[in-house]
């Protein structure tokens, strides 16, 4: 174990991202409907994976997206995660390690299979998403190694690891933790339907606990129930940073009850949108621990996510830091 000490150790789920682009009609085959998110067992999984060709295998999740991310621009970071006694679950420790993130899997052995996320990418560019949870559904305190934690300045928490009821005890655990040691704690909605899920879980967590918040305009008006510009309103009043992606129409980024627009980046030839939101907080958070102005982080944010729908994935094709050039 090493105690060196990171900027950020961000905690999520331990997903293996499989991409393929597909075509409509093979969609329609499967019976997935385009553009949405579902969870699926392992017979509907072997079975998508069965009709596809020549995938992108890679670690993933967002969590872990937003570290690679981060780590590209330049960031020192760790990644705390569940993953199986399998291939999938060494290929995830080797990927992500590899990319400059310190992954270390925790010592409990787990009969579940790593978790996988199998996007498939129409020619629309649009994505559609089947996630086999698997192993991540044990994350719980044990898989927490809290040494990571200490050694962190912010830590930054996944939402949809509420879904599960020990990993939610976990994260309160880690955030105590990180309070203890003067941390500050960020959190990514994740997803409408995980908001939805975890609505009363979640305003618990932002008024308790965190002090960066991360979100898209949808995430931001299920939370409380209002209009955008109310949510904003009163998000920025509940944490001392965050940034509200709004698509195409930019982000709002928020410091110390202050709200400001930052502008969209046009992107001509959009390939695939996965990861967009991830890696806009990777370079949000950049700018934040180099202290650079609350604007300028949320234009390294939009830089990052404009670079990364252009191709496939949700990781970098090219070093993040000449972004800042």
């Amino acid at each position: 174990m090493i105690n060196t000490k990171f900027d950020i150790c961000f905690i999520g789920n331990a997903i293996v991202d499989i991409l393929s682009k597909i075509t409509y009609e093979n969609l329609d085959k499967l019976d997935i409907s385009k553009g949405s998110m579902q969870l699926v067992n392992e017979e509907l999984t072997n079975k998508i994976l069965n009709n596809i060709k020549n995938p992108s295998i890679i670690s993933g999740g967002s969590a872990a997206n937003t570290a690679v991310g981060f780590q590209s621009f330049g960031g020192k970071c760790s990644f705390i995660g569940q993953i199986g006694n399998d291939e999938f679950g060494k290929l995830f420790s080797k990927d992500l390690n590899n990319s400059g993130v310190f992954f270390e899997d925790s010592d409990i052995k787990i009969s579940e299979k790593t978790s996988k996320s199998i996007v498939l990418v129409t020619p629309d560019a649009e994505r559609s998403m089947n996630t086999f949870l698997g192993a991540s559904n044990k994350f719980n305190i044990n898989s927490v190694n809290e040494t990571l934690i200490s050694n962190s300045n912010i830590i930054y928490i996944e939402g949809y690891l509420f879904d599960q009821n020990e990993a939610k005890k976990a994260i309160y655990t880690c955030c105590d933790l990180a309070k203890v040691n003067n941390s500050k704690v960020a959190l990514s909605l994740s997803d409408l339907f995980c908001v939805d899920r975890h609505r009363k879980d979640f305003l618990y967590l932002i008024d308790k606990y965190v002090d960066i918040i991360f979100a898209n305009e949808h995430e931001i008006k299920s939370l409380y129930q209002l209009d955008l510009k109310s949510g904003i309103n009163k998000i920025k009043n509940n944490v001392t940073i965050g940034a509200i992606t709004l698509g195409s129409k930019g982000a709002v980024v928020i410091e110390n009850g202050a709200k400001y627009h930052i502008d969209p980046i046009f992107v001509e030839n959009l390939v695939d949108t996965t990861g967009a939101g991830d890696l806009f907080a990777s370079g949000f958070l950049f700018g934040f621990v180099n202290e650079y102005s609350i604007k300028n982080c949320g234009y390294i944010g939009n830089k990052a996510a404009s670079e990364i729908i252009k191709h496939i994935g949700a990781r970098p094709k090219i070093s993040l830091n000449s972004l800042l050039k």
